[in-house]
């Protein structure tokens, strides 16, 4: 009963957990790559950023903000033409991550609850 009423409207779809995953390989890209300057702070950033939007949309009622990472996807992609300090290998896979963020964004998961009139706002 307990656990029912703590974990109700929070779920963790695969989708979420991949852009997790993202955000917490961005934190890393300075130890993988070698990334110095302003392209290592970008992505550290980007990465926190993802990470808090992914976390904030595992609430079934604030599942919408996942769209807001599309938008840190096309940072993403951007950012190797716009920085300095990636090396051609963390350049590419920048990229790669931001057009992977875009595609996890659009699956919605599992609603298990109902949430009255509000039901069509959940995307």
């Amino acid at each position: 009963m307990i656990r029912e009423s703590l974990g109700g409207g929070v779920n963790l779809p695969w989708s979420l957990a991949a852009s997790l995953a993202v955000g917490i390989w961005l934190m890393c890209t300075r130890l993988s790559f070698g990334t110095i300057g302003a392209q290592a702070d970008s992505d550290h950033l980007l990465g926190a950023l993802i990470i808090t939007v992914s976390i904030s949309a595992l609430a079934e009622m604030a599942r919408p903000l996942r769209f807001i990472n599309i938008l840190f996807g096309i940072a993403l992609m951007g950012a190797p033409l716009l920085f300095d300090g990636g090396t051609p290998l963390a350049d590419w896979a920048g990229v790669l991550a931001g057009g992977l963020l875009i595609v996890l964004s659009v699956p919605r998961g599992t609603v298990r609850n109902q949430y009255g009139s509000w039901n069509g706002a959940i995307v």
